[in-house]
């Protein structure tokens, strides 16, 4: 039962021996010891070094000295229980598997939990930093419970590129219930950025997902989105693969974009693109945009689910 629940705090407080000045350093550090589930977290969080630079300069020492202090005397105490939690639910979990772990680590404050693939399974990551914040930390198996309940609805929903075609539109179903059942009575934009964040979490293959915007002056604005920060905030009509999507209306799915040669390079990580325009009334608004690190990565099984999706966004 321990294998799959790991402390690893000790590392993260390790930021209180640096001076303020060289928490960039101590980051740098504390990411090469857990490299997979803190770059996802940058990039779940939208986080450049300038931008992570930013957020460590806001973090306070004295609060991160308090919650090392709390953790050294409850922590133990949390954790027992976790683990009595945890053997009740062993069936549900089904931990013979082995095909999840649970890490408890200090982060920035952002998210609660945080779900990471990695080549190993899946690691539930938990931020203690925000439970502190949030004062969750004093139901501590309530966090791991909830944080689980994701866990279980992530498998149960999300889509490999490995997935037989069958098994991808199955899948691709219930990420619409999801979708439907999550933007109902939210702002347009506020739609938008539920939108990218299901894709994302829920497609693995969806290694940038966001939307942009038609201003008045006929050019593409960024708006919410999920990934790596791009340096392509605003893109004119007619312009690599977003600007041609806009300005013919039409689907542009790109298998490979060095093969493309109006391509506006966001990432050299970025191997395939799907762009989508959002139209209404015969008018471009915007559109939906998703880059993969994988070549061939879209086909027309993500088209169709995707155009569904761009539909919820504009009916609902």
């Amino acid at each position: 039962m321990r294998s799959i629940f790991r402390d690893f705090t000790y590392d993260y407080f390790g930021i209180l021996s640096y001076p303020k000045e060289r928490w960039f350093d101590f980051w740098t550090s504390y990411r090469e010891k857990h490299p997979r589930v803190l770059e996802e977290y940058m990039f779940k969080n939208n986080l450049d070094e300038e931008e992570l630079s930013l957020s460590l300069d806001k973090l306070e020492r004295r609060e991160i000295d308090r919650l090392s202090h709390y953790w050294e005397i409850q922590g133990p105490i949390e954790k027992s229980r976790v683990l009595k939690e945890l053997g009740k639910m062993s069936p549900q979990l089904h931990l013979e598997r082995e095909d999840f772990v649970i890490h408890i680590l200090g982060a920035l404050g952002r998210q609660q939990h945080l779900i990471v693939p990695t080549s190993r399974g899946n690691v539930v990551m938990i931020d203690l930093l925000f439970c502190w914040k949030e004062g969750s930390i004093k139901d501590f198996s309530s966090v791991i419970l909830a944080a689980l309940k994701d866990f279980l609805e992530y498998s149960r929903v999300n889509v490999r590129h490995t997935m037989d075609s069958g098994k991808r539109s199955e899948r691709f179903d219930l990420i619409l219930d999801v979708i439907e059942r999550e933007i109902k009575g939210r702002s347009f934009k506020e739609k938008m950025a539920m939108i990218s964040k299901l894709l994302d979490k829920y497609v693995d293959y969806y290694n940038w997902t966001g939307f942009y915007l038609v201003n008045e002056e006929r050019s593409l604005v960024l708006g919410p989105y999920v990934g790596e920060p791009t340096e392509h905030v605003k893109i004119a009509f007619g312009s690599g693969i977003c600007g041609q999507a806009a300005e013919t209306k039409k689907v542009f799915l790109v298998p490979d974009v060095s093969k493309e040669n109006n391509y506006l390079s966001c990432s050299s990580k970025t191997k395939a693109e799907i762009v989508l325009p959002l139209i209404v009334d015969g008018k471009v608004i915007g559109e939906l945009d998703i880059d993969s690190h994988f070549q061939n990565s879209f086909d027309r099984l993500d088209e169709e689910f995707l155009e569904k999706v761009c539909g919820l966004l504009i009916a609902s």
